[in-house]
C-alpha cells in the first residue's frame, strides 16, 4: 500500500517512518479494538499524505532530470508492493479454505481476484450496504486501500509528465485545481453517496495530493526552530485528536478527513529541513521500527482480526487483542527482513527488469485465476464436507429467485403488473407488502393461499418497509438503492386502491432494524420534527394502516422475526469442523428478553392499534422460540434462517399455521359476506 521505496539519492527522514509508526499502530490498535483508538482508521488517511509526498518527491526528481521512466517507476511499485502482497493472498486463500463455507469462500474467491488486479476497492464499494456481508467474512477489506493508491499512481506520473512537457511545469496550479475538486466532491459525497465517497479514487485523490503539494516545494521553509517544534506539535495534535475522538459514526472522509490529513501535512512540512527538539518524539527507535515494517503490518494483522474473531463468535477480549498485536508485529518483522528486504537494495532479487516483470505478471495471472475459480466455478464444492448439507440449501433457497421482482415493483406505477403470490387462476384477495423480510414469507403464503385455492400479490422491495409519508436519503442505507422510499410506497398504496378485489394486507418488515438510532428518517409531511427513528418508523406504520382502513381493508402486520447472532451457514460449518467446541460454547439464536427490547417500536405500535377491528398482529415468534425462550436457528438439520435476519424456505415453511389462522378467518368473512348479500 505504501511507497516505502525510495532512490539511494532521496533523503531519508526518519521521522516519517515515525509518523509510519503511529499510523499502523492506530489502525492496528482500532481493528483489535483496544480501548480509547475509537478513530484509528485515520492512519490510512496519514499514509496516504506519505505517499503523496515520497512518490511526487520521486517523480519531480527524475522528470526535471529528464531521465523519468514510466517502466523503472512500476518496477519500484512492484518491489515495494507485490513480494509482500502475494504472501498474504496466499495465507488468506488457505486459511479461508479451511475456517469458510462454501458461501463465504467464494465471495473470497472473489476479492482474492479484485486484490490482485488493484481493484478491491470497487468490489467493497459495489458490496456495501443492504445485503453486505460482515466485515469479518473479508479478510482481505483492507486492501482497499492498496487499491486506492495503485489506481491514483497509473494516472499520476502520466498527469506530471504531461504538465512538465506542455503547462510550463506549472504543477503547483494544477495540482491544486485537482486537489480542491477532489476535496469538494468528498465534503458533498460523504453525505449523498457515503460508502463511494469512502472507497473510490475521485474522493480520496485529494489526501494523497496534501502531499504531492508540499512535494513541490513552493512553501516556503521553516527557518526557526520554534516554527517547526510548533507545526509539529500541533500535526500530532490533530492526528491524536481524530484517533481518540473520532469513531466509526463520524461521517468520513470529506471535512473529518481534514484533521489527520493536514496534521500529517504539518509534520512533513516542518521537518523538510531537518532535525529539531519535536523530531525526537517521532524519530525515537522503537517507533521508527515500526514504521519500517508498517506496510507487512498492515498487510498482516488484518486477516488476523477478521479470521479470529470469525472462528470466536464473540467480541475480541484483551488477551485475544494482545495475542494478535504480538503475533502481527512477529510476523511483520519476519515479512519485512526476509520477503521485503531481499527485493530492494543495491543488490535485490530478480535484479533484472525483464524477470521481475515476468515473475509479477505469472504471480499476479495464478492467483487471478485461482480467485475467480473459486468465485465463478467454487471450488471448494469439490471437496466440501458440507457442500451438500444445509449450507448449499441456503444458496438454492428459492426466495433468493423472488428478488427479481425487485424490478417490477420499481415501475409499478407505470401500469405494470405486480407478482402473484399462491393460486394463479384463483381470485387475488390479498397483498404483501413489505421488504426482503417480507419476501422471507412469500414460501408460507403462497403455500396457504394454493391450500384455500386463493392467490394475492407481491408488492415486496428490497430495503423498503410499508411507511407512508416518512423518508430517507437513498444514501443513508445505501449507494446501491437509489429509489425514493416514499415514493415507492405511494405508488404501492395507489396500486392497492385499483384493485379493489385486494380485501387483506400483510405488512412485513425489518420493523426493528429500521427503528435503530442509524436510521435517519424525516417525516415528508412535516407533522414530526424531533424524535428518534422508532417515533417515524411507527407513525409510517400507523399511517399506512390507516390508508388501507380507509380504503376499506383488513390489514395484518407481522412482527420482526428473531434474529441471530452470527450467520447460520458459518455456524453448521465451523461447527461441523470443531463439533466439541461449538457444541459446548456456541449459540447464536438470542434469547426472547433480547428481542422484546429490541422491538421497542413494535411495542409502541401495539398500543396504538390496539382495539382496532380492522387490523390483527401474527407473531412469529411463537414458532421460532422454544419453551425456555431461546431463539430456533435449526430443525432436523435445516436451518431455519439464509442469513441471521432472513428466513430461509424452511422457516418460513414453519410459519404456515399461523398463516392458516388467517386464511379461515379471510375465508369464514367471505362467507359471510356472500349470505349478507345473497339477502
Amino acid at each position: 500500500m505504501y511507497s516505502f521505496f525510495m532512490p539511494m539519492e532521496f533523503k531519508y527522514r526518519a521521522d516519517i517512518d515515525g509518523l509510519r509508526g503511529i499510523a499502523v499502530l492506530a489502525v492496528l490498535f482500532f481493528h483489535t479494538n483496544v480501548p480509547c483508538f475509537t478513530g484509528g482508521f485515520v492512519g490510512v488517511d496519514v499514509f496516504f499524505v506519505i505517499s503523496g509526498y515520497l512518490i511526487t518527491s520521486i517523480i519531480l526528481k527524475e522528470i526535471k532530470a529528464e531521465n523519468f521512466s514510466i517502466a523503472r517507476f512500476y518496477e519500484r511499485r512492484i518491489r515495494r508492493i507485490f513480494p509482500a502482497l502475494f504472501p498474504v493472498i496466499a495465507f488468506v486463500l488457505v486459511i479461508g479454505a479451511y475456517l469458510f463455507d462454501a458461501n463465504a469462500f467464494k465471495d473470497l474467491g472473489r476479492s482474492i481476484a479484485a486484490t490482485t488486479l488493484f481493484s478491491s476497492n470497487i468490489l467493497f464499494w459495489r458490496e456495501s450496504g443492504y445485503f453486505d456481508a460482515p466485515s469479518l467474512l473479508k479478510p482481505l477489506l483492507h486492501t482497499w486501500s492498496l487499491a486506492v493508491e495503485e489506481q491514483f499512481y497509473i494516472f499520476f506520473p502520466l498527469a506530471l509528465m504531461a504538465i512538465h512537457r506542455y503547462l510550463k511545469e506549472k504543477y503547483f496550479l494544477w495540482v491544486v485545481i485537482a486537489f480542491i475538486i477532489s476535496l469538494v466532491a468528498s465534503i458533498y459525497g460523504v453525505t449523498h453517496r457515503p460508502s463511494a465517497t469512502f472507497y473510490l479514487v475521485p474522493t480520496r485523490a485529494w489526501e494523497l495530493m496534501v502531499g504531492s503539494i508540499l512535494a513541490f516545494g513552493t512553501l516556503p521553509d521553516l527557518t526557526k526552530d520554534w516554527q517547526r517544534n510548533t507545526l509539529t506539535i500541533s500535526g500530532l495534535a490533530l492526528i491524536l485528536f481524530s484517533i481518540f475522538f473520532y469513531t466509526e459514526a463520524t461521517p468520513f472522509p470529506g471535512i473529518a478527513a481534514l484533521a489527520p490529513v493536514i496534521g500529517s501535512g504539518l509534520i512533513i512540512y516542518s521537518g523538510r529541513l531537518g532535525t529539531y527538539q519535536a523530531q525526537r518524539l517521532l524519530t525515537a527507535p522503537p517507533l521508527v521500527f515500526i514504521g519500517l515494517i508498517s506496510y507487512s503490518l498492515y498487510l498482516w494483522h488484518w486477516p488476523l482480526v477478521a479470521f479470529t474473531k470469525y472462528f470466536l463468535f464473540k467480541p475480541l477480549t484483551g488477551i485475544d487483542s494482545a495475542a494478535i498485536i504480538v503475533t502481527s508485529l512477529l510476523i511483520a518483522s519476519f515479512s519485512w527482513k526476509f520477503i521485503e528486504q531481499p527485493f530492494r537494495g543495491k543488490r535485490p532479487l530478480l535484479r533484472e527488469r525483464k524477470s521481475l516483470f515476468a515473475v509479477a505478471i505469472v504471480t499476479t495471472v495464478s492467483f487471478f485465476v485461482t480467485g475467480s475459480l473459486v468465485f465463478s466455478v467454487r471450488l471448494l464444492n469439490n471437496f466440501h464436507p458440507l457442500a451438500n448439507s444445509a449450507i448449499s440449501v441456503l444458496t438454492k433457497d428459492p426466495i433468493n429467485k423472488t428478488r427479481a421482482w425487485d424490478e417490477i415493483i420499481r415501475d409499478i406505477d407505470k401500469g405494470g403488473k405486480a407478482p402473484v403470490i399462491g393460486a394463479i387462476d384463483g381470485e387475488k384477495i390479498f397483498a404483501l407488502w413489505g421488504d426482503s423480510h417480507a419476501r422471507a414469507l412469500i414460501p408460507a403464503l403462497d403455500y396457504v393461499s394454493r391450500k384455500f385455492n386463493k392467490g394475492g400479490y407481491s408488492l415486496v422491495y428490497t430495503a423498503i418497509p410499508p411507511l407512508i409519508g416518512v423518508d430517507q436519503h437513498p444514501s443513508l442505507t445505501s449507494d446501491n438503492y437509489d429509489i425514493s422510499k416514499y415514493e415507492l410506497n405511494n405508488h404501492i398504496l395507489s396500486f392497492i386502491r385499483m384493485h379493489p378485489e385486494i380485501k387483506t394486507v400483510f405488512l412485513a418488515g425489518a420493523w426493528a432494524s429500521w427503528s435503530e438510532d442509524g436510521m435517519k428518517w424525516y417525516d415528508v409531511q412535516g407533522k414530526i420534527t424531533g424524535g428518534d427513528a422508532a417515533v417515524y418508523v411507527k407513525e409510517g406504520l400507523m399511517r399506512t394502516v390507516c390508508q388501507l382502513n380507509l380504503l376499506g381493508k383488513n390489514v395484518v402486520v407481522v412482527a420482526m422475526v428473531p434474529e441471530l447472532s452470527s450467520e447460520p451457514s458459518r455456524y453448521i460449518f465451523l461447527r461441523s469442523r470443531f463439533p466439541d467446541y461449538y457444541n459446548k460454547n456456541i449459540r447464536i439464536g438470542t434469547d426472547k428478553s433480547f428481542y422484546i427490547k429490541r422491538n421497542t417500536m413494535f411495542k409502541m405500535f401495539e398500543e396504538e392499534v390496539r382495539g382496532n377491528q380492522n387490523v390483527s398482529i401474527i407473531y412469529p415468534g411463537k414458532i421460532l422460540f422454544d419453551s425456555n425462550g431461546q431463539g430456533l436457528t435449526e430443525i432436523n438439520g435445516h436451518s431455519l434462517y439464509r442469513d441471521k435476519s432472513h428466513l430461509s424456505t424452511y422457516g418460513s415453511m414453519l410459519l404456515v399455521p399461523l398463516f392458516e389462522e388467517v386464511f379461515q378467518e379471510m375465508a369464514h368473512n367471505q362467507s359471510a359476506a356472500r349470505k349478507i348479500s345473497a339477502n
